[in-house]
């Protein structure tokens, strides 16, 4: 019987808030990386990651940044990979814009449950590519 992965269970588990199953696995896979907090490289590792999941980590520790220094902060904290991503990756060209154009507090609290979803979503189509 073949058992459900790590990032399939934190999904599984999590799952009732999205944004939370996000920084779970993204927190699961900064661990089975060795990727420390306090990593003078942690930049550079995160961005060698298969791009999928380089991706994640990026929107997960982004989205982390606006919670502890809040959104204005956040708008100059690697933005412009995180846009990226947002409109490529996870097919969300309005959010992006509102970040990198209005750059409305509101509007993107509005987007972010959104956000979120669209992350999990991204991330059941690239399964394989997070920790198993």
């Amino acid at each position: 019987m073949h058992s459900a992965s790590l990032t399939q269970r934190l999904l599984n588990q999590h799952r009732h808030d999205a944004e939370d199953a996000l920084q779970q696995v993204a927190l699961a896979v900064l661990q089975q990386e060795g990727i420390r907090s306090d990593s003078v490289l942690r930049v550079e590792r995160i961005a060698a990651l298969a791009p999928p999941v380089a991706g994640v980590v990026t929107l997960a520790e982004w989205l982390a940044y606006v919670d502890w220094e809040g959104f204005d902060s956040a708008l100059y904290a690697n933005l412009e990979a995180v846009a990226a991503f947002i409109a490529g990756a996870l097919d969300l060209p309005d959010v992006a814009a509102n970040l990198l154009q209005t750059r409305d507090a509101a509007v993107f609290e509005a987007q972010r449950p959104a956000l979120a979803t669209a992350a999990l979503l991204f991330i059941e189509c690239h399964i394989a590519l997070f920790p198993g």
